[in-house]
């Protein structure tokens, strides 16, 4: 009965994962679908802009931990830790997940047919694949945390103490020319287009581009 009542409580925690991560891929997509495109003269929120990565003023940059050459990079720590949350013979121990840190280029480049943005890309929601790096260290002090204190100011800090089993670090790139589709908050800033995050209105960069058919 434990062995049957324990199965039932883990797949009612695998699915409330997959229903929040299915009702965060359906609010990504409707704020897609509801996007316009941006044009030079048309600011406003949600717009979209389908086009090709290209270098900014400060030229291309080398990603830090998988030394690829790109335009843009992004890094995100995340902590793995024990939780308990209850269950029908009592609490469960489960594994949780928080983002600790996280560290961006700095602004990303698109040019599309319509227009030529400047992406703030702060608190984006990327649909961009698999990283160019992922590794997990289970320890505060190792090679790997040695390296991101390099890069963050400071190694990463458990925040759970002994619940703490370990830190996941992800590093996604973008090259140069490669394409992509950023949906956002758009507004002029020092004269350039920009598509940024606006309150609940998320910032959404993929390398989902839509086909445009001969119709098109």
């Amino acid at each position: 009965m434990y062995a049957l009542m324990t199965l039932i409580t883990a797949g009612v925690e695998a699915g409330a994962d997959a229903m929040a991560k299915t009702i965060g891929k359906a609010r990504r997509r409707r704020a897609m679908d509801a996007a316009e495109p941006l044009t030079d003269n048309l600011p406003g929120a949600p717009r979209e802009v389908s086009g090709r990565a290209v270098a900014g003023p400060a030229g291309p940059v080398t990603a830090p931990l998988s030394g690829r050459p790109c335009v843009w990079y992004s890094i995100t720590v995340s902590e793995r830790y024990w939780a308990w949350r209850p269950g029908p013979l009592g609490p469960t121990k489960v594994v949780r997940h928080s983002t600790t840190a996280e560290l961006i280029s700095g602004p990303l480049h698109v040019t599309g047919e319509t227009a030529a943005v400047r992406v703030d890309a702060r608190g984006a929601e990327l649909e961009l694949g698999e990283p160019a790096f992922a590794e997990f260290e289970d320890s505060p002090y190792g090679p790997l945390a040695a390296r991101l204190a390099a890069l963050l100011g400071a190694p990463p800090r458990p925040r759970h103490r002994d619940r703490t089993i370990g830190f996941l670090v992800e590093e996604r790139v973008v090259a140069a020319d490669e394409p992509l589709r950023v949906v956002g908050a758009a507004r002029t800033e020092l004269g350039d287009l920009v598509l940024g995050k606006s309150g609940l209105r998320p910032l959404i960069i993929s390398r989902s581009v839509p086909v445009s058919g001969p119709g098109d």
